[in-house]
């Protein structure tokens, strides 16, 4: 198989990212989604980075979950022994501060 599409019907009609901000309000809220990042940026800073995908998609200037993807990003980009890997952490780490500002 090649291409795009993965064997998952509903990826047929866009990236599961299109449910986010619902995902989100029914997780109340970015707050909260953002908060829940913020808590496990340590332990698990791949969720983490995910969650603050999820609460960006429903706020974009989101301070609080931009501050829990620069802290998981850091935390990637540290443990990271991969040279490509670190070169598009470092950009997301880059963008996330741009954001911020």
């Amino acid at each position: 198989m090649s291409g795009w599409y993965d064997g998952n019907v509903s990826t047929l009609f866009g990236p599961a990212s299109q449910a986010y901000p619902a995902i989100v309000a029914l997780a109340g809220g970015a707050d909260a989604v953002a908060a829940r990042a913020a808590s496990i940026t340590a332990s698990d800073p791949l969720t983490a980075l995910y969650l603050t995908d999820m609460a960006l998609a429903a706020d974009a200037a989101h301070r609080g979950a931009l501050e829990a993807r620069i802290t998981a990003l850091q935390v990637l980009l540290k443990a990271s022994t991969n040279s490509n890997e670190r070169g598009w952490l470092a950009a997301g780490l880059r963008e996330g501060e741009r954001r911020l500002q």
